[in-house]
């Protein structure tokens, strides 16, 4: 049951969510997403609408089909007749998934690009959900008011400034622990949107500017679409910026350099302890979800890969087409990336635990038919999107389409053709 967790949650990712990216967030492909022109807006068509993406999301792609050697690997022990034999392919498919892991946290510490989309697909959700109604006027605009009453609320010492240690305040009130973002990144992040000079403080006047300037980009995405950056019409202007980018720059590098890499030692730590712990508690756990799918009364096929897989996903599930709904090619880039790098990890995390379970207590396990089908669905998926920025509404099709028959081919090979 184990593996079919795995299979599952990784085919629902791939088809019914990823399908419903495209059926939600559709729009007029010859037109620009942020495109506001409806008259000249072509009538609905299987081909004419569809979704864009930018390069990283291909990129993203590719490393999701990578996630895929583990499994080709594990192939070669249906031709081997030896249990031995069957034991050291486990062992290779094994430590590649963990170097690959390795490979995936390193490549990230030195290129965090990922982490910075995954931060900013988080954030465009949850500053949109926690501050947008708040701090709008009637009109619709960011209240000035209220957000300078913010300001004072948070500036405890009444001196004009907010310190970091005030600004965690603010972090606490927006309550990011419920999208698992950490406060220490949290923080930094708004001390450089809204800390221009680099001074460590923020005053009133940059408090208001770059509140505002979130609450704008979460309520009109489309507008902000390529333009994460003012753009300035004199020398002058553009100097000042660089400026500002050199002293971030030189902030960043003197202040965050033991932070950012405390945080690496915690998140390591972590790991090793959620994995330890999901090692020792697995086969309980899968004990237990046999007696549930027994006690009542669902066979327990269904548990495996659409019960179970559901109820990790739901979440997921919402938060995707919540951002697929925003129509535009930055939403819709996020929140595929989202989509992969959870493929990723997935993948990878929970074929780790169930090698090392099978090779660590010497069980007798024939690769499983879901190996098979995670192979399938995540190459063929992975070759698709891996080479394509723009994908028809039919696609959409297709993907909830691959979902039930990916099922089907599960229950033939196992029913009929006796595969474990």
């Amino acid at each position: 049951m184990g593996m079919s967790l795995l299979a599952g949650k990784t085919i629902m990712l791939l088809t019914l969510i990823w399908g419903s990216v495209i059926a939600f967030g559709s729009y007029d492909l010859s037109q620009p997403s942020d495109s506001s022109d409806v008259e000249n807006k072509r009538p609905f068509s299987l081909t004419g609408y569809g979704v864009s993406t930018d390069v990283e999301t291909y990129h993203t792609s590719r490393i999701m089909i990578v996630s895929m050697i583990p499994f080709l690997i594990l192939q070669m022990a249906k031709v081997l007749n030896s249990s031995s034999g069957r034991r050291i392919v486990v062992l290779v498919s094994l430590t590649v998934t963990l170097a690959f892991l390795f490979l995936y946290f390193t490549y990230q510490v030195f290129q965090p690009w990922i982490q910075s989309r995954r931060l900013e697909y988080l954030m465009s959700k949850h500053v949109q959900k926690n501050l947008l109604l708040s701090l709008l006027a009637g009109s619709g605009r960011p209240d000035v008011t209220i957000i300078r009453d913010l300001f004072h609320k948070i500036d405890k010492n009444n001196d004009n400034h907010i310190s970091p240690n005030e600004l965690r305040a603010l972090i606490l009130g927006i309550q990011i622990e419920e999208v698992g973002l950490n406060e220490d990144d949290y923080e930094a992040m708004m001390m450089e949107e809204f800390d221009i000079p680099g001074d460590s403080h923020i005053t009133e006047t940059e408090f208001i500017k770059g509140l505002s300037r979130w609450i704008n980009k979460a309520q009109h995405p489309a507008n902000n679409q390529g333009h994460d950056k003012p753009k300035f019409s004199n020398s002058n202007s553009k100097k000042s910026t660089e400026e500002q980018q050199r002293l971030l720059a030189q902030r960043k590098e003197s202040s965050g350099t033991k932070k950012s890499w405390l945080n690496y030692i915690k998140a390591t730590f972590l790991l090793i302890l959620g994995t330890a712990l999901t090692v020792l508690l697995a086969q309980p756990l899968m004990q237990t979800l046999e007696e549930f799918s027994t006690a009542v009364n669902i066979p327990s096929f269904l548990v495996s890969y659409v019960v179970i897989p559901l109820a990790l996903s739901y979440r997921q599930t919402l938060k995707a087409i919540t951002s697929a709904r925003q129509k535009t090619e930055k939403a819709i880039s996020l929140t595929f990336s989202e989509i992969y790098n959870g493929i990723f990890m997935n993948n990878m995390m929970g074929l780790a635990i169930f090698l090392a379970l099978v090779y660590i207590r010497d069980l007798s396990w024939d690769v499983s038919v879901e190996i098979l089908v995670v192979l399938l669905i995540c190459t063929a998926m992975g070759l698709f999107t891996c080479f394509c920025t723009k994908f028809p509404f039919w696609t959409s099709i297709l993907a909830y389409l691959l979902y039930p028959l990916s099922l089907l081919l599960i229950y033939v090979l196992t029913t009929f053709f006796g595969w474990s």
